[in-house]
């Protein structure tokens, strides 16, 4: 078959095609190539009008879709009939997921790029729960009327929504829109992120083998991960070489990333608008958690607040500013009765964390659960949930927000028959035969131990519950 000719859009001479055509198949293709700096995007479409058909191609470099999201050169393929067309179609999409040209093909919910038709539809294999989401966001939202909620619990609402979507958007080349979570190329799904996700574990394994054939492996899978879940990684060779996957915190930083994509997703609910929405109420029916408001100088907000103050060892800095009551449908029912040696301890995080760990819970350690390494924030105790008994200690994993303040939970934990440990202990994936929890000691006059904090370990969410959020200054 003799190689059609490619027509810029608009250049002269070029055939005419009617407006209205049919879209038989598309693609959109993306390459993200750590060690040549690449970073490119190509779209395929199959047009049918009638006996008239073409095949038109959408590319350019991703990054500039941000800036211009009409960037790119656009051309056109034309035919007599569809088995030529078709064959040209399949002859392009090979060329460019061959491992010379590197491709892969994305899911999309929505696409940003190609024909004028296109845009605003899926691409590639749409799963079960996105397809939800798309029939959702074609109904039409009822109003919502003014909120209710204390005037507290807004604000804190908001602000872990703001720090949410600002620390995702920060680091993937993505905004938040009335359709989702879209990057430069369209909406991603779950399926997208799950795609991610497999291509970091294989990335891991790779990386546990060391060695120069190792690093060229992790630096094909790095490709193939931006490929999947488009960053911000900068234009220049340094800058895009500096992304490969090659260290523990790398691993625990993307791990976190997929994760809070994931938390974005699930509360953005079936409608699709819930990050984008400004009614507040619409966010906190999406966490799913009952959100009560203490008012500050009571009675009940003295005895958090001093019980959360009192407790700090080794400095004084933790000042309560706010104090809310936490229930999260099904933890309380789910709570663990025949348990006993019930304490109320501390457990904290940074802000952008509070949208998932307000609406699925606190997770067991993924990058242990997943990948099967010692963890690297302090959790010395295996793969289980962490507490302290001090709030200076557990400040140690917050962060500050723009609002310069940080957020913890006081969680009642069934701590049932504790097993003390002295030394750390990696690989424990529940406590020893005959007890319920761990407790790391704390280094102290009078006891040698590895620990510098007490810390108290359940390795079953039903041991633990939130009933308290707690925001402060440190």
């Amino acid at each position: 078959m003799a190689k059609a000719k490619a027509w810029k859009l608009g250049s002269p001479g070029e055939p005419s095609f009617p407006g209205d055509f049919e879209i038989v198949k598309r693609a959109v293709l993306q390459l993200t190539d750590v060690v040549n700096n690449n970073n490119k995007y190509y779209g395929i479409e199959l047009h049918r009008a009638g006996n008239a058909y073409r095949v038109f191609t959408h590319y350019g470099r991703t990054d500039d879709l941000e800036t211009n999201p009409n960037a790119g050169a656009k051309e056109s393929r034309y035919f007599d009939d569809l088995a030529s067309a078709d064959a040209c179609y399949a002859q392009i999409y090979r060329e460019k997921t061959a491992a010379s040209k590197g491709y892969k093909e994305v899911s999309l919910a929505s696409s940003k790029i190609g024909s004028h038709k296109a845009r605003g539809t899926s691409s590639g294999q749409i799963d079960e729960r996105t397809l939800e989401k798309i029939e959702g966001e074609k109904e039409k939202r009822a109003a919502i009327p003014k909120s209710t909620l204390p005037p507290g619990v807004q604000s804190m609402l908001q602000y872990v929504y703001d720090e949410a979507t600002n620390a995702l958007t920060s680091t993937v080349a993505a905004k938040i829109t009335a359709h989702g979570i879209e990057t430069p190329l369209g909406v991603l799904t779950i399926g997208q992120i799950e795609r991610g996700e497999a291509i970091l574990n294989d990335a891991f394994k790779v990386f546990e083998q060391r060695g120069t054939k190792a690093q060229a492996e992790l630096s094909r899978l790095s490709s193939d991960f931006y490929s999947a879940i488009p960053h911000r990684l900068g234009r220049t060779r340094a800058e895009i070489q500096a992304a490969v996957l090659d260290s523990l915190e790398e691993f625990a930083a993307k791990q976190e990333t997929l994760q809070l994509m994931r938390d974005m997703l699930q509360v953005n609910g079936e409608g699709g608008s819930v990050l984008y929405d400004s009614e507040i109420d619409a966010k906190y029916k999406a966490l799913n958690c009952e959100i009560g408001w203490i008012e500050p100088g009571t009675g009940p907000w003295k005895e958090i607040a001093d019980y959360v103050e009192r407790s700090q060892i080794k400095s004084k800095s933790v000042k309560v500013r706010n104090v809310m009551t936490l229930k999260r449908a099904g933890e309380h029912d789910a709570f663990t009765d025949g348990i006993g040696n019930h304490r109320m301890l501390f457990h904290g995080s940074r802000i952008k964390n509070w949208v998932g760990i307000l609406s699925r819970g606190i997770l067991l350690p993924k990058i242990v659960v997943s990948m099967g390494v010692k963890r690297t924030d302090a959790g010395w105790l295996g793969n289980g949930i962490y507490f302290g008994d001090a709030a200076c200690t557990s400040a140690f994993y917050t962060s500050p927000g723009k609002k310069g303040t940080r957020l913890m939970s006081v969680a009642r934990v069934a701590l049932g028959k504790t097993a003390e440990y002295t030394k750390i202990t990696y690989g424990l994936n529940g406590p020893p035969e005959g007890f319920d929890s761990c407790h790391g000691v704390r280094n102290k006059p009078g006891t040698s131990s590895q620990f510098a904090d007490d810390e108290y370990v359940v390795y079953r969410t039903q041991q633990q519950r939130l009933e308290y959020l707690v925001e402060f200054t440190a």
